[in-house]
């Protein structure tokens, strides 16, 4: 597809999408407005309906309010409640309802020949929930087929009264009676004194309201009430006449044949509950909204209908027209737009595609002709600058090729003497890395020997400090027995000199012994002469004399012990002054020993230091061997990478004189 055969597509394709969308929003608006101009009638008749109601219940409450004060009205409720008002045969009860059809009955007969709109329905009640009275029937309510007069009760129904005898207000709006929706409005009813006597009410039907509002418009109308108050609603308990909707509703008024889809319609009335809503089903349109007593309590939906023939055929023909007037501009739009794009984008562009082919071919004296000013123009200046450009680089690229192919040249001839002297040094290196390993080898053995010598070192160390250790031991222990052997000398000694001190002292007892000896002698010459007087006394004197005997026989043998001791003291000296000497050539001997093995540790020290500096030296040198013979190798693998480098830089100056070769074939082909 070329492009004049784009150019004409483009345009009808947005032709096409435009046209679409604005049929879609045509379509959309005048539905939209379809919808507006049928719902919001049936909007503003809900409207009015819902006005009409709200005035009809202000309009029954003035005249109800206007039956609450009268003399007349007050007087019969006093009545009544003079008798008891939860008896409904009360007979005050009864004369009251006498007396309000007597004195209303003008009053009320007036307003109906008047007004020609029927009875006025005026209902009497009492403040208990009992109707009193209802003025438009003879008699109260039927029973078993028969009327009767009574105050019959109200109260389960009608909530109303009982609201308004509560609290003392009126109450006007919508409440389920006995017959369906009725309008109602409550005045109370209160003495002159202000006590509350009851309340009076107006009524005024739904229905006929409805009939009225919408006897003039073209709209099919429906009520439903809630089946839920059907319990209230006696009168609407006939199914045939009051027919049940899907057991939740039932239809008060309208015609129930003419529902066209039940699904959709009940749809309808569910929703209507919660507010207006309005759909449109074919040709037809259907509006609902709630009904809601004077509580604002929801009770019933009503539904409106009508024909929407005329709507949907003049939408319609709207829909045409517009469409067919869209399609016609948007046509004549596209042709004027297909002409413009032909004129100021197809013609340059013919340009452009000649000279591009000659470019193709390499001819670049050719420039493609500027004949406006636009977009084109600057397309075909911008192409021409290339040209320009290309034609500029194209010779810069002849130049360049031809100092490429002389240096690439150049740069083969070094590459080859460098892969040369790559290959001898790669040599060399291999067989230092040879030699360095050798080396390598004999420093891992002398290290290994270097370390038996450190340990032997090390163990020798620990036996000499061990025997230091006992030496020191020993030593302590002879100068403990020195210490000990001294202090026994000097305890013989002491024992020595003990022994001539107790020497001296049995000297002294034998002494004193003689002594008494003696005078134990004189005193048995002094007892024998005295006679038998003496008697006692020299027995006495017998005794001391033994006495001195034994004391003297027994100092001769201590004195033999204490000899015996002397010499035994006398051998044990010499012996300890032996001992002593022995124990100070031992001492001597031990200092000398351990000064020896002091001696030897500190050699020892120093032959493991030693031997630890040999292992760390060997080890080092372990080391930087091995560091030396990695960095050989890695030299080694980086002269191959090197050598297998300048084999492929060659390789590739090889192709790089093969490229500029052929570029220089390519650039002969272009035309400057």
């Amino acid at each position: 597809m070329n492009l004049k055969q784009k150019n004409t597509l483009l345009p009808f394709i947005i032709m096409l999408v435009m046209f679409s969308l604005g049929c879609l929003v045509t379509v959309n608006q005048l539905n939209k407005l379809k919808t507006e101009m049928i719902s919001k009638p049936m909007e503003n008749s809900m409207a009015v309906l819902l006005k009409s109601v709200e005035f009809t219940a202000q309009q029954v409450l003035e005249k109800s309010s206007l039956f609450s004060r009268l003399p007349q009205v007050i007087e019969a409720f006093e009545l009544a409640h003079s008798g008891d008002i939860d008896d409904p045969l009360s007979p005050q009860s009864q004369q009251a309802r006498q007396m309000l059809r007597r004195d209303l009955k003008e009053a009320l007969d007036g307003y109906e020949t008047l007004t020609g709109s029927g009875k006025m329905k005026l209902h009497f009640h009492l403040p208990n929930g009992r109707s009193l009275v209802r003025m438009w029937r003879k008699q109260q309510i039927k029973l078993n087929g028969k009327w009767e007069d009574r105050s019959d009760d109200i109260s389960d129904f009608r909530q109303t009264v009982l609201d308004v005898n509560a609290t003392g207000k009126p109450v006007k709006g919508i409440e389920l009676g006995r017959g369906g929706f009725v309008i109602r409005g409550l005045s109370p009813v209160v003495n002159t004194n202000g006590k509350p006597l009851g309340s009076v009410e107006v009524l005024f039907d739904f229905a006929p309201l409805v009939k009225t509002l919408f006897a003039h418009d073209h709209y099919l109308v429906r009520l439903y009430m809630n089946k839920s108050f059907l319990s209230i609603t006696h009168r609407l308990q006939d199914n045939e006449k009051y027919p049940l909707v899907d057991d939740r509703y039932v239809q008060v008024m309208g015609n129930q044949n003419q529902i066209s889809s039940k699904g959709t319609f009940l749809s309808l009335l569910d929703q209507g509950q919660n507010g207006f809503i309005a759909r449109l089903d074919g040709k037809k349109a259907m509006a609902a909204f709630p009904i809601k007593d004077y509580k604002s309590k929801q009770v019933g939906v009503m539904t409106l209908e009508t024909d929407t023939s005329y709507e949907s055929a003049l939408i319609r023909n709207i829909i045409v027209f517009q469409v067919v007037m869209l399609f016609v501009i948007l046509f004549v739009m596209g042709g004027v737009c297909s002409l413009f794009l032909s004129r100021t984008v197809l013609q340059p562009v013919a340009g452009i595609m000649r000279v591009s082919k000659k470019l193709s071919h390499g001819d670049l004296r050719d420039e493609i002709g500027v004949v406006s000013t636009d977009e084109m123009g600057h397309l075909s200046k911008t192409m021409n600058f290339m040209i320009q450009a290309v034609r500029e680089m194209v010779g810069k690229i002849i130049e360049v090729v031809t100092r490429l192919t002389a240096n690439s040249q150049e740069i083969n001839t070094a590459l080859q003497n460098q892969v040369a002297s790559a290959s001898e040094q790669s040599a060399s290196v291999t067989e230092i890395t040879s030699t360095m390993a050798e080396f390598s080898a004999s420093s891992q053995q002398i290290a290994e020997h270097a370390n038996r010598v450190l340990t032997i070192a090390e163990e020798a160390l620990a036996h000499a400090n061990e025997g230091e250790r006992s030496v020191s031991l020993v030593g302590d222990k002879m100068e403990e027995i020195y210490t000990d052997n001294t202090q026994t000398v000097k305890g013989v000694h002491e024992l020595g000199n003990k022994t001539r001190e107790i020497s001296k002292i049995m000297g002294i007892i034998n002494n004193i012994a003689d002594q008494t000896k003696l005078i134990a002698f004189n005193a048995a010459l002094e007892a024998s002469s005295a006679g038998e007087a003496g008697k006692r006394f020299g027995v006495v004197a017998v005794e001391i004399r033994r006495l001195a005997e034994n004391v003297e026989a027994s100092t001769r043998e201590t004195e033999k012990r204490i000899t015996e001791i002397q010499d035994a003291v006398d051998h044990m000296m010499l012996a300890s002054e032996k001992n002593t000497g022995c124990i100070n050539e031992g001492l001597s001997f031990t200092s000398h020993t351990r000064d020896t093995l002091v001696n030897i540790v500190e050699k020892s020290q120093d032959t493991r230091d030693a031997a630890q500096q040999i292992t760390l030296s060997t080890q080092q040198q372990k080391t930087a061997s091995e560091q030396v013979v990695q960095a050989l190798k890695e030299i080694d693998d980086s002269g191959r990478q090197t050598t297998r480098a300048i084999t492929q830089i060659g390789e590739n100056g090889e192709v790089l004189n093969q490229l500029a070769s052929q570029l220089q074939v390519l650039v002969k082909d272009f035309k400057l």
